[in-house]
């Protein structure tokens, strides 16, 4: 590999009760993984530079979040749920799941080595709850099967709803780097729609695929392109921002079977392929490198 280029640490959770692995990457090429942590229940996890929050599970019934140093030593860990949740974030201290067969979202705070569950809302059993993030001074919460984002302020709740168009099933957003636009992925119309954070309507929608398939999943922003997975093709789309107005205009194979997750470094496309088991890189030339990891499913660098 070449010296020039920089050297990153990704994690990796898994569908399976193996744990987090733990790859360096460098221009698109892996080293061999290690199993970073053993823990269960890590079918989603985020970083950032002194911890890596995971979901977390101790048995049928018995789930929540766990939070863990950079050696994958446990800190603290939080059983709350019946059902494991799908989808974790954090930031400052704040840690957001979302739930998709309970329909719930919860929030919880990490201080002084505990984690504590602040709120636990119920948007309806099954709603699809399938993303939570921190946005300026709101909370963006996904339901998939409501076709709505809802926008909650710092008291967690609802002070807003945005309404998508029926059976579209909004999955995962992101956020343009001024905050003026909210990128969302939807799930069963394989669509990406642009929305304006000032009044929270859609300005703009471009369809990815006219093919049934199963649906669309990740969706990732990097240097004005947004990068979408599509499972049941097993590709990714290359979508550019041009004007704010959206257009497709690149889909390549992701290097294995259901992409579930995936990230961008220096434009280099990481798939989690999770029923391949395999994190695949790849960009618009094809694919650049491989490693197996058991029912790979989240995969998030720092």
């Amino acid at each position: 590999m070449n010296g020039g280029y920089m050297k990153h640490t990704l994690y990796c959770g898994s569908y399976g009760n193996e744990g987090i692995y733990q790859v360096e990457e460098e221009n698109g090429f892996f080293s061999q993984p290690q199993l970073f942590s053993r823990i269960s229940g890590t079918k989603y996890l985020c970083v950032d530079q002194e911890h890596i929050v995971s979901l977390y599970s101790e048995g049928k019934g018995k789930s929540g979040v766990a939070v863990l140093d950079k050696q994958g030593n446990m800190l603290a860990s939080l059983i709350y749920e019946d059902i494991l949740s799908c989808f974790v974030s954090s930031k400052d201290g704040n840690i957001l799941t979302a739930n998709y067969h309970e329909g719930t979202f919860s929030f919880l705070k990490y201080e002084s080595g505990e984690i504590i569950l602040k709120k636990k809302v119920l948007i309806k059993e099954k709603a699809g709850c399938h993303q939570l993030f921190a946005f300026k001074e709101y909370y963006l919460g996904f339901a998939l099967n409501m076709d709505t984002v809802y926008v909650f302020d710092q008291n967690y709740d609802c002070m807003y709803r945005i309404a998508f168009p029926t059976g579209s099933g909004p999955r995962h957003g992101t956020v343009s780097e001024d905050g003026k636009w909210l990128y969302v992925v939807s799930e069963l119309s394989n669509e990406v729609y642009l929305v304006s954070t000032e009044d929270w309507t859609v300005k703009d929608r471009v369809q990815l695929t006219d093919q049934k398939t199963d649906g669309s999943a990740a969706i990732r922003l990097y240097e004005n392109r947004l990068y979408v997975s599509v499972r049941g093709l097993d590709k990714v789309y290359e979508i550019a921002i041009e004007k704010d107005l959206l257009k497709v205009i690149a889909s390549y194979d992701s290097g294995g079977k259901h992409p579930r997750d995936m990230i961008v470094i220096d434009g280099v496309v990481i798939c989690a392929n999770t029923h391949s088991s395999m994190l695949v890189s790849v960009s618009r030339d094809g694919v650049i490198d491989s490693v197996d990891i058991p029912e790979a499913v989240t995969v998030d660098w720092v």
